[in-house]
């Protein structure tokens, strides 16, 4: 397990142009290691270019990117060590796709790891099991995949380097809500067993209230928002300030307290208001 340190960072897009944007303004935060973290905000928001910075792709104008403690751009050689040690899952990935079969592409990280095949092997295998990939599906070519089968691969081709932090950048954008539901099931199973941390970027608020364990909410390339997942959705008039929403079912909640019904603030997921309402219903 690995955690990750932001400090001060701050990145423009256009630096220097006409176009100069500041995407990103000041950043101080931290990934809790073993914990699914969830960054949300709106399109332009700055989460995109954030995640960016954990592994490298994107530099910082100011401020520094600590992995387990040290600056990740301290030794510039060894930036491609870092890559696989961060695996960052973008957003389409599988548009990247270009092997003959899908376990080639699967095997195409850890082989340019330099593992030996029968180490590949078996990350391959595993990694196909986490995304959620029946090992019949390994030997067709990815082309003849559906949408949701194409997203998995792509996400199970990171996986199998076996990276302490897993970065996905919208996982499930464009699924339908079963792909999208079993795509994230298959990201918190993938923690929960192998301990390993883990950020999601979502803009979909029910996505993160029943997957994540810590929340980070930007707007406008600041950090507004973070803490435990409840505490985050107790602030619900904040969340809508910044343009975000809250989860339908917190909407029914408020709703039903404001009309004198005794329930609480923090009630983000079905399951959590289902328990709640059974609750008040035995109580009266």
């Amino acid at each position: 397990m690995s955690e990750i340190t932001l400090q001060n960072l701050s990145y423009y897009h256009g630096k220097d142009t006409p176009y100069e944007i500041k995407a990103l303004d000041d950043i101080n935060s931290k990934i809790e290691k073993g914990k699914i973290t969830g960054i949300i905000g709106h399109t332009g928001s700055g989460k995109s270019t954030l995640v960016q910075m954990f592994n490298g792709i994107l530099k910082p104008y100011h401020g520094r990117v600590l992995l387990d403690g040290e600056d990740i751009w301290s030794r510039h050689k060894d930036i491609r060590k870092v890559r696989f040690r961060v695996g960052l899952v973008m957003q389409y990935p599988e548009y990247q796709l270009f092997e003959e079969t899908v376990y080639k592409d699967i095997a195409f990280g850890p082989r340019n790891m330099g593992l030996p095949e029968e180490e590949i092997d078996g990350a391959v295998r595993e990694a196909a099991e986490f995304a959620g990939l029946s090992p019949e599906l390994l030997y067709r070519s990815p082309f003849d995949l559906s949408g949701g089968q194409k997203r998995r691969a792509a996400i199970a081709g990171i996986i199998a380097m076996r990276p302490d932090v897993l970065v996905l950048d919208e996982p499930a954008a464009g699924l339908d809500p079963r792909g999208r539901d079993s795509i994230f099931q298959n990201i918190k199973d993938y923690q929960r067993k192998s301990g390993r941390t883990v950020v999601i970027v979502s803009h979909s608020m029910e996505d993160m209230a029943r997957f994540c364990d810590r929340l980070i909410v930007m707007s406008e390339g600041k950090i507004v928002l973070e803490g435990e997942s409840n505490e985050i959705f107790a602030e619900a008039q904040k969340l809508v300030s910044v343009g975000l929403d809250v989860p339908q079912v917190t909407k029914l909640l408020l709703l039903l307290r404001e009309n004198g019904i005794k329930l609480e603030r923090n009630v983000y997921t079905v399951e959590d208001a289902f328990r709640q309402i059974i609750k008040l219903y035995k109580e009266n």
